[in-house]
Protein backbone atom coordinates (compact mmCIF):
# COMPACT_ATOMS: atom_id res chain seq x y z
CA UNK A 1 0.00 0.00 0.00
CA UNK A 2 1.35 3.61 -1.21
CA UNK A 3 2.55 5.41 1.69
CA UNK A 4 1.24 9.23 2.12
CA UNK A 5 3.02 11.59 0.69
CA UNK A 6 4.11 14.77 2.52
CA UNK A 7 2.80 18.59 2.09
CA UNK A 8 4.27 20.12 -0.44
CA UNK A 9 7.01 22.76 1.37
CA UNK A 10 7.18 26.05 -0.98
CA UNK A 11 10.10 27.53 -1.63
CA UNK A 12 10.62 31.47 -0.89
CA UNK A 13 9.93 33.37 -4.18
CA UNK A 14 13.29 34.74 -4.41
CA UNK A 15 12.21 38.38 -5.91
CA UNK A 16 9.62 40.82 -6.74
CA UNK A 17 9.62 39.98 -10.40
CA UNK A 18 9.54 36.12 -9.26
CA UNK A 19 6.64 34.06 -9.80
CA UNK A 20 6.15 30.46 -10.25
CA UNK A 21 4.45 28.41 -13.19
CA UNK A 22 2.79 25.10 -13.20
CA UNK A 23 4.00 22.35 -14.91
CA UNK A 24 1.30 20.18 -15.53
CA UNK A 25 2.77 16.71 -16.69
CA UNK A 26 1.26 14.28 -18.66
CA UNK A 27 -1.55 11.34 -18.03
CA UNK A 28 -4.24 9.18 -18.92
CA UNK A 29 -7.90 9.47 -18.04
CA UNK A 30 -8.18 8.23 -14.43
CA UNK A 31 -4.36 8.56 -13.58
CA UNK A 32 -3.72 10.99 -10.45
CA UNK A 33 -2.62 14.54 -11.32
CA UNK A 34 0.72 15.16 -11.28
CA UNK A 35 2.76 18.89 -11.35
CA UNK A 36 5.93 20.53 -11.04
CA UNK A 37 6.52 24.04 -9.48
CA UNK A 38 9.12 26.07 -11.75
CA UNK A 39 10.80 29.40 -10.29
CA UNK A 40 10.31 31.87 -13.41
CA UNK A 41 11.14 35.63 -13.32
CA UNK A 42 10.29 38.67 -15.68
CA UNK A 43 13.36 38.90 -16.91
CA UNK A 44 13.58 35.10 -18.69
CA UNK A 45 9.81 33.84 -18.85
CA UNK A 46 8.27 30.65 -19.76
CA UNK A 47 5.32 30.44 -22.06
CA UNK A 48 2.42 29.22 -20.32
CA UNK A 49 -1.68 29.70 -20.33
CA UNK A 50 -3.57 31.08 -17.34
CA UNK A 51 -6.59 29.31 -15.70
CA UNK A 52 -9.53 31.62 -14.43
CA UNK A 53 -12.02 29.80 -12.53
CA UNK A 54 -13.75 30.29 -9.09
CA UNK A 55 -12.62 28.37 -6.13
CA UNK A 56 -15.75 27.33 -5.29
CA UNK A 57 -16.19 25.39 -1.25
CA UNK A 58 -12.74 25.84 0.31
CA UNK A 59 -13.66 22.58 2.59
CA UNK A 60 -14.23 20.29 -0.80
CA UNK A 61 -10.71 19.72 -1.73
CA UNK A 62 -8.70 16.84 -4.40
CA UNK A 63 -4.84 16.23 -3.97
CA UNK A 64 -2.53 16.60 -6.52
CA UNK A 65 0.65 15.19 -6.76
CA UNK A 66 3.81 18.20 -6.69
CA UNK A 67 7.16 16.30 -7.31
CA UNK A 68 7.60 13.95 -4.63
CA UNK A 69 4.75 15.64 -2.38
CA UNK A 70 1.48 16.33 -2.61
CA UNK A 71 -0.98 19.51 -2.84
CA UNK A 72 -4.82 20.17 -1.47
CA UNK A 73 -6.66 22.21 -4.38
CA UNK A 74 -10.34 22.52 -4.53
CA UNK A 75 -12.08 20.34 -6.50
CA UNK A 76 -13.46 22.96 -9.77
CA UNK A 77 -9.99 23.34 -9.96
CA UNK A 78 -8.72 19.74 -9.43
CA UNK A 79 -11.51 19.02 -12.43
CA UNK A 80 -9.48 21.88 -14.70
CA UNK A 81 -6.40 20.46 -14.70
CA UNK A 82 -7.38 16.81 -15.10
CA UNK A 83 -9.42 18.64 -18.67
CA UNK A 84 -6.26 20.63 -19.53
CA UNK A 85 -4.03 18.01 -18.98
CA UNK A 86 -2.35 16.50 -22.34
CA UNK A 87 -1.69 12.55 -22.89
CA UNK A 88 1.94 13.00 -24.77
CA UNK A 89 3.46 16.35 -23.01
CA UNK A 90 3.56 18.79 -20.09
CA UNK A 91 1.84 21.83 -20.08
CA UNK A 92 2.64 24.82 -18.77
CA UNK A 93 0.38 26.93 -16.98
CA UNK A 94 -0.46 29.52 -14.11
CA UNK A 95 -3.07 28.64 -11.48
CA UNK A 96 -3.52 31.03 -8.55
CA UNK A 97 -4.23 28.55 -5.75
CA UNK A 98 -1.45 26.41 -6.71
CA UNK A 99 1.67 28.91 -8.36
CA UNK A 100 1.14 30.83 -5.22
CA UNK A 101 1.94 29.97 -1.32
CA UNK A 102 -2.03 30.66 -0.63
CA UNK A 103 -0.30 30.26 3.31
CA UNK A 104 2.01 33.10 3.00
CA UNK A 105 0.50 36.76 3.19
CA UNK A 106 3.24 38.90 2.55
CA UNK A 107 4.00 36.04 -0.60
CA UNK A 108 0.02 36.76 -1.51
CA UNK A 109 0.19 40.63 -1.33
CA UNK A 110 3.68 40.48 -3.57
CA UNK A 111 2.31 37.92 -5.90
CA UNK A 112 -1.49 40.10 -5.93
CA UNK A 113 0.38 42.98 -7.86
CA UNK A 114 1.67 40.93 -10.32
CA UNK A 115 -1.54 38.80 -11.11
CA UNK A 116 -2.76 41.29 -14.18
CA UNK A 117 0.32 41.33 -15.38
CA UNK A 118 0.45 37.30 -15.26
CA UNK A 119 -2.80 37.33 -17.27
CA UNK A 120 -1.76 39.93 -19.54
CA UNK A 121 1.77 37.66 -21.11
CA UNK A 122 -0.45 34.48 -20.92
CA UNK A 123 -0.34 32.76 -24.03
CA UNK A 124 -4.20 32.32 -23.43
CA UNK A 125 -6.32 32.57 -20.35
CA UNK A 126 -8.35 29.88 -20.08
CA UNK A 127 -11.76 30.26 -18.55
CA UNK A 128 -12.67 26.48 -16.51
CA UNK A 129 -16.27 26.79 -15.84
CA UNK A 130 -16.21 23.24 -14.76
CA UNK A 131 -17.31 19.63 -16.00
CA UNK A 132 -20.05 18.94 -17.94
CA UNK A 133 -23.57 18.35 -16.37
CA UNK A 134 -25.15 14.91 -16.19
CA UNK A 135 -27.52 15.65 -19.42
CA UNK A 136 -24.23 17.01 -21.62
CA UNK A 137 -25.09 20.64 -21.63
CA UNK A 138 -22.48 21.97 -22.36
CA UNK A 139 -21.62 21.37 -25.88
CA UNK A 140 -25.37 22.30 -26.50
CA UNK A 141 -24.93 25.71 -24.95
CA UNK A 142 -21.56 26.44 -26.50
CA UNK A 143 -22.84 25.34 -30.01
CA UNK A 144 -25.95 27.38 -29.10
CA UNK A 145 -23.92 30.70 -28.33
CA UNK A 146 -21.99 30.04 -31.44
CA UNK A 147 -25.30 30.19 -33.38
CA UNK A 148 -26.61 33.22 -31.74
CA UNK A 149 -23.34 35.26 -31.86
CA UNK A 150 -22.93 34.41 -35.71
CA UNK A 151 -26.36 36.12 -35.94
CA UNK A 152 -26.16 39.15 -33.63
CA UNK A 153 -22.58 39.46 -35.78
CA UNK A 154 -24.33 38.97 -39.27
CA UNK A 155 -27.47 41.74 -37.68
CA UNK A 156 -24.39 44.33 -36.76
CA UNK A 157 -22.34 43.58 -39.83
CA UNK A 158 -19.54 42.95 -37.92
CA UNK A 159 -17.01 39.99 -37.59
CA UNK A 160 -16.24 37.56 -34.52
CA UNK A 161 -13.02 38.51 -34.09
CA UNK A 162 -13.97 42.63 -34.43
CA UNK A 163 -15.97 41.50 -30.76
CA UNK A 164 -13.09 42.33 -28.36
CA UNK A 165 -12.65 45.99 -29.26
CA UNK A 166 -16.39 46.85 -28.88
CA UNK A 167 -17.56 48.11 -25.81
CA UNK A 168 -21.63 46.85 -25.65
CA UNK A 169 -23.06 45.06 -27.99
CA UNK A 170 -26.79 44.06 -26.91
CA UNK A 171 -29.63 43.26 -29.27
CA UNK A 172 -33.64 42.29 -28.50
CA UNK A 173 -34.07 38.66 -27.71
CA UNK A 174 -36.90 37.49 -30.29
CA UNK A 175 -36.85 33.75 -30.50
CA UNK A 176 -38.19 30.74 -28.36
CA UNK A 177 -36.04 27.41 -28.86
CA UNK A 178 -34.94 24.13 -26.17
CA UNK A 179 -31.13 26.01 -26.39
CA UNK A 180 -32.57 28.57 -23.83
CA UNK A 181 -32.32 25.59 -21.46
CA UNK A 182 -29.37 24.77 -21.47
CA UNK A 183 -27.93 28.20 -21.69
CA UNK A 184 -29.61 28.84 -18.56
CA UNK A 185 -27.64 26.05 -17.08
CA UNK A 186 -24.58 27.61 -18.62
CA UNK A 187 -24.76 30.91 -17.24
CA UNK A 188 -25.82 30.37 -13.94
CA UNK A 189 -22.21 28.70 -12.94
CA UNK A 190 -20.82 31.07 -10.02
CA UNK A 191 -17.69 32.06 -11.87
CA UNK A 192 -19.44 34.81 -13.54
CA UNK A 193 -20.01 36.61 -10.60
CA UNK A 194 -16.10 35.57 -8.87
CA UNK A 195 -14.35 39.28 -8.78
CA UNK A 196 -10.64 38.10 -9.97
CA UNK A 197 -12.47 37.27 -13.27
CA UNK A 198 -13.24 40.41 -13.73
CA UNK A 199 -9.07 41.23 -13.98
CA UNK A 200 -8.32 37.71 -15.24
CA UNK A 201 -10.56 38.18 -18.67
CA UNK A 202 -9.53 41.65 -19.32
CA UNK A 203 -6.03 41.25 -19.34
CA UNK A 204 -6.03 38.53 -22.81
CA UNK A 205 -7.36 38.97 -25.87
CA UNK A 206 -6.79 35.68 -26.19
CA UNK A 207 -9.42 33.92 -23.95
CA UNK A 208 -11.06 30.76 -24.09
CA UNK A 209 -13.81 29.15 -21.98
CA UNK A 210 -14.05 25.09 -21.15
CA UNK A 211 -16.98 23.62 -20.40
CA UNK A 212 -17.08 19.70 -20.00
CA UNK A 213 -15.29 18.92 -23.10
CA UNK A 214 -16.99 22.28 -25.41
CA UNK A 215 -14.11 25.11 -25.80
CA UNK A 216 -15.54 28.66 -27.09
CA UNK A 217 -14.37 32.10 -27.71
CA UNK A 218 -14.85 34.68 -24.44
CA UNK A 219 -16.15 37.29 -26.81
CA UNK A 220 -18.50 35.61 -27.85
CA UNK A 221 -20.43 34.04 -24.21
CA UNK A 222 -20.45 37.89 -23.78
CA UNK A 223 -22.11 39.13 -26.24
CA UNK A 224 -24.94 36.27 -25.87
CA UNK A 225 -25.02 36.98 -22.40
CA UNK A 226 -26.30 40.74 -23.18
CA UNK A 227 -28.12 39.31 -25.95
CA UNK A 228 -30.20 37.54 -23.35
CA UNK A 229 -30.46 40.45 -20.77
CA UNK A 230 -31.50 43.31 -23.19
CA UNK A 231 -35.70 41.65 -22.78
CA UNK A 232 -36.51 41.34 -19.18
CA UNK A 233 -39.88 40.12 -19.68
CA UNK A 234 -38.49 37.24 -22.50
CA UNK A 235 -35.27 36.40 -20.21
CA UNK A 236 -38.12 35.74 -17.15
CA UNK A 237 -40.27 33.97 -19.31
CA UNK A 238 -37.47 31.52 -20.00
CA UNK A 239 -36.01 31.25 -16.68
CA UNK A 240 -32.99 33.66 -16.80
CA UNK A 241 -33.68 35.21 -13.60
CA UNK A 242 -31.00 33.43 -11.48
CA UNK A 243 -28.79 33.21 -14.03
CA UNK A 244 -25.51 35.12 -14.09
CA UNK A 245 -25.77 36.66 -17.59
CA UNK A 246 -25.65 40.18 -16.54
CA UNK A 247 -21.82 39.26 -14.56
CA UNK A 248 -20.95 37.53 -18.02
CA UNK A 249 -22.52 40.53 -20.23
CA UNK A 250 -20.47 43.43 -18.33
CA UNK A 251 -16.90 42.08 -17.23
CA UNK A 252 -15.63 42.73 -20.29
CA UNK A 253 -17.27 46.11 -21.66
CA UNK A 254 -15.14 48.97 -21.84
CA UNK A 255 -16.39 50.76 -18.93
CA UNK A 256 -15.03 47.97 -16.77
CA UNK A 257 -11.96 46.93 -19.50
CA UNK A 258 -9.96 50.19 -19.32
CA UNK A 259 -11.72 51.65 -16.05
CA UNK A 260 -11.07 55.82 -15.55
CA UNK A 261 -12.93 56.18 -12.38
CA UNK A 262 -12.01 53.45 -9.44
CA UNK A 263 -15.08 53.87 -7.36
CA UNK A 264 -17.25 53.80 -10.40
CA UNK A 265 -15.70 50.57 -10.74
CA UNK A 266 -16.63 49.56 -7.05
CA UNK A 267 -20.42 49.95 -7.64
CA UNK A 268 -20.08 48.05 -11.11
CA UNK A 269 -18.35 45.16 -9.16
CA UNK A 270 -20.20 45.21 -5.79
CA UNK A 271 -22.77 42.56 -7.12
CA UNK A 272 -19.58 39.87 -7.71
CA UNK A 273 -17.64 38.00 -5.04
CA UNK A 274 -15.19 36.84 -3.96
CA UNK A 275 -13.45 34.10 -1.16
CA UNK A 276 -11.64 36.99 0.98
CA UNK A 277 -14.02 39.78 1.32
CA UNK A 278 -10.41 42.18 0.90
CA UNK A 279 -10.16 41.00 -2.68
CA UNK A 280 -13.31 43.10 -3.68
CA UNK A 281 -10.31 45.62 -3.55
CA UNK A 282 -7.27 43.99 -4.91
CA UNK A 283 -8.59 41.70 -6.86
CA UNK A 284 -9.82 45.21 -9.09
CA UNK A 285 -7.15 47.20 -8.33
CA UNK A 286 -4.99 46.18 -11.49
CA UNK A 287 -7.29 47.24 -13.95
CA UNK A 288 -6.44 50.83 -12.63
CA UNK A 289 -4.36 53.69 -13.02
CA UNK A 290 -3.55 55.59 -10.20
CA UNK A 291 -1.23 58.16 -8.80
CA UNK A 292 -2.48 59.83 -5.59
CA UNK A 293 -3.41 57.22 -3.02
CA UNK A 294 -1.89 54.51 -4.78
CA UNK A 295 -0.52 53.27 -1.70
CA UNK A 296 -3.62 52.66 0.63
CA UNK A 297 -4.57 49.82 -2.13
CA UNK A 298 -1.20 48.03 -2.28
CA UNK A 299 -2.10 44.26 -1.34
CA UNK A 300 -1.67 44.07 2.16
CA UNK A 301 -3.42 40.47 3.52
CA UNK A 302 -1.97 41.41 6.84
CA UNK A 303 -4.71 43.82 7.13
CA UNK A 304 -8.06 43.58 8.12
CA UNK A 305 -11.15 44.03 6.25
CA UNK A 306 -11.83 47.32 7.60
CA UNK A 307 -8.57 48.39 7.24
CA UNK A 308 -8.58 47.56 3.33
CA UNK A 309 -12.37 49.17 3.19
CA UNK A 310 -11.47 51.94 5.24
CA UNK A 311 -8.34 52.85 2.81
CA UNK A 312 -9.94 52.36 -0.23
CA UNK A 313 -12.14 55.05 0.71
CA UNK A 314 -9.25 57.53 1.51
CA UNK A 315 -7.76 56.87 -1.51
CA UNK A 316 -10.83 57.62 -3.48
CA UNK A 317 -10.89 60.92 -1.59
CA UNK A 318 -7.63 61.50 -1.87
CA UNK A 319 -7.25 59.89 -5.95
CA UNK A 320 -10.44 61.24 -7.35
CA UNK A 321 -11.62 64.09 -4.82
CA UNK A 322 -14.84 62.64 -4.94
CA UNK A 323 -17.42 61.81 -2.13
CA UNK A 324 -19.18 59.54 -4.30
CA UNK A 325 -18.32 55.90 -1.70
CA UNK A 326 -19.97 53.39 -2.39
CA UNK A 327 -20.54 50.26 0.50
CA UNK A 328 -19.73 47.04 0.32
CA UNK A 329 -21.99 45.07 2.86
CA UNK A 330 -24.30 45.44 0.00
CA UNK A 331 -25.20 45.89 -4.01
CA UNK A 332 -25.79 49.48 -4.81
CA UNK A 333 -26.55 49.43 -8.45
CA UNK A 334 -28.81 51.69 -10.21
CA UNK A 335 -31.08 51.74 -12.80
CA UNK A 336 -29.38 54.10 -15.22
CA UNK A 337 -25.79 54.32 -14.54
CA UNK A 338 -24.88 49.95 -14.69
CA UNK A 339 -27.22 49.66 -17.89
CA UNK A 340 -24.91 51.15 -20.17
CA UNK A 341 -21.90 52.06 -18.39
CA UNK A 342 -21.52 55.85 -19.02
CA UNK A 343 -20.86 58.13 -16.75
CA UNK A 344 -23.72 60.17 -15.22
CA UNK A 345 -23.75 63.85 -16.27
CA UNK A 346 -23.57 65.68 -13.53
CA UNK A 347 -22.19 65.16 -9.53
CA UNK A 348 -24.16 66.74 -6.01
CA UNK A 349 -21.91 68.86 -5.08
CA UNK A 350 -20.72 70.50 -8.50
CA UNK A 351 -16.93 71.17 -9.06
CA UNK A 352 -16.17 71.71 -5.15
CA UNK A 353 -13.66 69.44 -3.99
CA UNK A 354 -14.66 67.62 -0.65
CA UNK A 355 -13.19 68.79 2.52
CA UNK A 356 -12.97 65.03 4.98
CA UNK A 357 -11.11 64.01 7.46
CA UNK A 358 -10.88 59.49 8.74
CA UNK A 359 -10.21 59.02 12.24
CA UNK A 360 -8.35 55.71 12.21
CA UNK A 361 -8.74 55.22 15.64
CA UNK A 362 -12.87 54.92 15.29
CA UNK A 363 -12.87 54.39 11.97
CA UNK A 364 -15.49 57.47 11.44
CA UNK A 365 -15.31 58.88 7.95
CA UNK A 366 -16.18 63.19 8.54
CA UNK A 367 -17.77 65.09 5.56
CA UNK A 368 -18.46 68.81 5.47
CA UNK A 369 -21.49 69.96 3.57
CA UNK A 370 -23.96 72.72 3.19
CA UNK A 371 -27.78 73.24 3.41
CA UNK A 372 -29.58 72.88 0.34
CA UNK A 373 -32.95 73.11 1.30
CA UNK A 374 -35.51 71.32 3.33
CA UNK A 375 -37.30 68.48 2.21
CA UNK A 376 -40.95 68.24 3.06
CA UNK A 377 -42.60 65.25 1.04
CA UNK A 378 -41.17 61.77 0.23
CA UNK A 379 -42.64 59.31 -1.69
CA UNK A 380 -40.74 55.36 -1.75
CA UNK A 381 -40.53 53.16 -4.81
CA UNK A 382 -38.37 50.34 -6.08
CA UNK A 383 -35.88 51.19 -9.04
CA UNK A 384 -36.83 48.27 -10.73
CA UNK A 385 -40.63 49.07 -11.13
CA UNK A 386 -39.14 51.26 -14.40
CA UNK A 387 -38.67 47.83 -15.92
CA UNK A 388 -39.95 47.08 -19.36
CA UNK A 389 -40.76 44.00 -17.96
CA UNK A 390 -43.22 45.32 -15.48
CA UNK A 391 -45.48 47.27 -18.14
CA UNK A 392 -45.73 44.64 -20.42
CA UNK A 393 -47.18 42.18 -17.77
CA UNK A 394 -50.87 42.77 -16.76
CA UNK A 395 -49.74 42.09 -13.06
CA UNK A 396 -46.74 44.39 -12.91
CA UNK A 397 -49.22 47.08 -14.83
CA UNK A 398 -51.73 47.24 -11.86
CA UNK A 399 -48.21 46.91 -9.45
CA UNK A 400 -46.82 50.09 -11.34
CA UNK A 401 -50.15 52.47 -11.50
CA UNK A 402 -50.40 52.04 -7.98
CA UNK A 403 -46.87 53.52 -7.52
CA UNK A 404 -47.11 56.35 -9.78
CA UNK A 405 -50.58 57.23 -8.96
CA UNK A 406 -48.79 57.83 -4.97
CA UNK A 407 -46.31 59.50 -5.85
CA UNK A 408 -48.17 61.90 -7.86
CA UNK A 409 -50.52 62.11 -5.25
CA UNK A 410 -47.49 63.57 -3.12
CA UNK A 411 -46.67 65.85 -5.76
CA UNK A 412 -50.13 67.25 -5.81
CA UNK A 413 -50.45 67.40 -1.76
CA UNK A 414 -46.91 69.72 -2.14
CA UNK A 415 -47.85 72.36 -5.38
CA UNK A 416 -51.77 72.09 -4.22
CA UNK A 417 -52.76 72.53 -8.07
CA UNK A 418 -53.44 70.32 -10.52
CA UNK A 419 -53.01 69.64 -13.74
CA UNK A 420 -49.11 70.21 -12.95
CA UNK A 421 -47.54 72.84 -14.19
CA UNK A 422 -44.92 71.69 -17.38
CA UNK A 423 -42.00 72.81 -14.95
CA UNK A 424 -42.82 70.32 -12.24
CA UNK A 425 -43.57 67.13 -15.27
CA UNK A 426 -40.14 68.03 -16.16
CA UNK A 427 -38.49 68.28 -12.96
CA UNK A 428 -40.27 64.76 -11.90
CA UNK A 429 -38.95 63.14 -15.90
CA UNK A 430 -35.67 63.93 -14.75
CA UNK A 431 -35.63 62.88 -11.28
CA UNK A 432 -36.53 59.51 -12.15
CA UNK A 433 -34.28 58.93 -15.34
CA UNK A 434 -31.23 60.99 -13.79
CA UNK A 435 -31.56 63.37 -16.62
CA UNK A 436 -30.82 60.67 -19.36
CA UNK A 437 -32.46 59.49 -22.36
CA UNK A 438 -32.88 55.04 -22.94
CA UNK A 439 -29.48 54.95 -24.30
CA UNK A 440 -28.25 56.49 -20.58
CA UNK A 441 -26.76 60.08 -22.57
CA UNK A 442 -27.58 63.23 -21.53
CA UNK A 443 -31.30 64.28 -22.84
CA UNK A 444 -33.15 66.90 -23.37
CA UNK A 445 -35.72 68.28 -21.00
CA UNK A 446 -38.43 68.56 -23.32
CA UNK A 447 -37.48 64.90 -24.83
CA UNK A 448 -37.30 63.42 -21.47
CA UNK A 449 -40.86 65.07 -20.54
CA UNK A 450 -42.82 64.04 -23.45
CA UNK A 451 -41.53 60.71 -23.45
CA UNK A 452 -42.71 60.54 -19.45
CA UNK A 453 -45.63 62.07 -20.19
CA UNK A 454 -46.61 59.13 -22.70
CA UNK A 455 -45.11 56.49 -20.23
CA UNK A 456 -47.62 58.15 -17.72
CA UNK A 457 -50.64 57.39 -20.62
CA UNK A 458 -49.80 53.45 -20.81
CA UNK A 459 -50.09 52.92 -17.27
CA UNK A 460 -52.59 55.37 -15.86
CA UNK A 461 -56.15 55.13 -16.32
CA UNK A 462 -57.84 57.90 -18.41
CA UNK A 463 -59.58 59.85 -15.30
CA UNK A 464 -56.00 60.23 -13.39
CA UNK A 465 -53.87 60.75 -16.43
CA UNK A 466 -56.40 63.68 -17.46
CA UNK A 467 -56.39 64.94 -14.20
CA UNK A 468 -52.50 65.65 -13.78
CA UNK A 469 -50.65 66.43 -17.26
CA UNK A 470 -51.47 69.69 -18.81
CA UNK A 471 -53.35 69.83 -22.46
CA UNK A 472 -50.95 71.25 -24.40
CA UNK A 473 -47.88 69.01 -23.11
CA UNK A 474 -50.29 65.84 -24.05
CA UNK A 475 -50.84 67.11 -27.31
CA UNK A 476 -47.15 67.63 -28.37
CA UNK A 477 -46.06 64.37 -26.67
CA UNK A 478 -48.68 62.43 -28.56
CA UNK A 479 -45.55 60.75 -31.10
CA UNK A 480 -43.08 60.20 -28.15
CA UNK A 481 -42.35 56.65 -27.14
CA UNK A 482 -43.65 56.02 -23.67
CA UNK A 483 -41.45 52.51 -23.68
CA UNK A 484 -38.55 54.43 -23.94
CA UNK A 485 -38.96 56.11 -20.66
CA UNK A 486 -38.68 52.56 -19.31
CA UNK A 487 -35.53 50.82 -19.09
CA UNK A 488 -34.72 47.16 -19.34
CA UNK A 489 -33.74 46.44 -15.72
CA UNK A 490 -31.99 43.20 -14.64
CA UNK A 491 -33.43 41.16 -11.85
CA UNK A 492 -31.18 42.57 -8.43
CA UNK A 493 -32.63 43.13 -5.41
CA UNK A 494 -32.29 47.20 -5.71
CA UNK A 495 -31.82 49.35 -2.56
CA UNK A 496 -35.54 51.56 -1.84
CA UNK A 497 -35.29 55.03 -3.34
CA UNK A 498 -37.35 57.62 -2.80
CA UNK A 499 -38.83 61.00 -4.62
CA UNK A 500 -38.32 64.08 -2.59
CA UNK A 501 -39.70 66.98 -3.04
CA UNK A 502 -38.98 70.24 -1.44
Amino acid sequence: MAQPLETYQYDIVSTQSSFRVLELLPGQEGDPVSCLLLPVDWSNPLEYEAISYAWGDARDTERVICGEEELEVSRILHSGLKHLRLQDRSRFLWADAICINQSNNPERSSQVIQMLRIYQTAKAVLVWLGPDSEEKHAQCAIDSIRTIADFLCQKADISVSDLSSISNIYQEVVFKNPMWKTLVWFYSHSYFTRVWAVQETNANKARFLHCGHAVIEWDLVALVAGYIIMETAFSKSIGFTKAKCWWAAIMTTERIRQPKNWLFMLYLTSNFASTDSRDRIYGLRGLMNLSGGVKLLYPNYEKSNIEVYRDSVEAGLVHFQNTDIPRWDRPMLFRNPFRFGKVLPWTPAGKRKPVWSIDKSTNVLSLSGFVVDHIRYAAPYDESIFGNATIQSDKGNEHLKQILQRILATIEESQLQKPFSTSVLTATASSFSFGLDDKSDPAAERHLLHNFVEYLKLVLDDEIYNKYRPADVSDEAKHANGLEFGKPVWDFTYPESSFFLT
